[in-house]
């Protein structure tokens, strides 16, 4: 739990109730009851990972602020920033999810649970190109955004087939929408 915290980039946003990962880091880390907030927040924790929060909590907790970012193209990027204990939990289940999915992957797909592996890809492509004959080209495509367009039920039965020890926090997430 601390390391997910620790992860935060530096001016990390708070959620709806303006708590940042910074302020939740400085807690934990006083000398008075740092300990204690430390075991009450892995409890917590583990209670979200475990599926264990009560019905009426969880459409709040797993929602968040919706904020329009607009691009230098001038399309608009919906982000939504949710509440930091919430995203301390998602961190938890990605670190156990890319531990038990890097054999799933490799050797296709580099950027899960394989260290050093995007850098691996971007310097393998650099000299693939260096070396590529004349009149030879590299393309990259980015065909959609994926933002709403996966199937919540499909990916949630993809879940629990492939890490089932995320599934009840997946559920929480994706199971009914969220109130901001």
């Amino acid at each position: 739990m601390l390391r997910a915290v620790r992860s935060f980039p530096a001016g990390s946003a708070g959620g709806p109730d303006g708590v940042r990962p910074q302020h939740i880091l400085e807690m934990v880390n006083c000398r008075e009851v740092g300990p204690e907030l430390h075991s009450a927040l892995t409890g917590f924790v583990s209670c979200l990972l475990h599926g264990e929060i009560h019905p009426l909590v969880s459409p709040v907790l797993f929602g968040g602020n919706l904020i329009a970012l607009e691009k230098k193209t001038g399309v608009i990027r919906p982000i939504t920033v949710g509440y930091t204990l919430r995203r301390i939990a998602a961190k938890c289940a990605n670190t156990y999810a890319a531990s038990q999915m890097a054999d799933y992957f490799s050797p296709i797909q580099l950027g899960v649970g394989t260290p050093g592996g995007c850098e691996a890809a971007v310097h393998a492509t650099r000299r693939y190109i260096e070396a590529m004959p004349d009149g030879h080209v590299v393309v990259k495509i980015d065909f959609c955004n994926a933002f709403n367009s996966l199937r919540r039920d499909l990916n949630l039965r993809l879940v629990a087939s492939t890490v089932p020890g995320i599934y009840r926090f997946c559920h929480l997430c994706y199971n009914q929408c969220t109130v901001s």
